[in-house]
């Protein structure tokens, strides 16, 4: 089974897929850009950041842990 750094870097990697897919939405969308389509993409660019701070946060407790070996 996956740890959860995996499952982490799994996640991010489907949310840099989707920000990249809704960017490119935007971008070819002709005319005025929607605040809906704005906001998803903002949203998907803030779960990218938290799931940074999730893995920084488990590579911190995996160092502590060899250091206290």
């Amino acid at each position: 089974m996956p740890d959860d750094l995996d499952l982490l870097k799994k996640a991010r990697e489907a949310l840099i897929r989707e920000r990249r897919n809704r960017a490119a939405t935007i971008v070819s969308t002709s005319g005025s850009i929607g605040d809906a389509a704005l906001d998803a993409l903002i949203k998907v660019q803030e779960a990218i950041e938290v799931i940074d701070l999730a893995i920084e946060e488990l590579r911190y407790e995996e160092d502590e842990d060899e250091d206290d070996e």
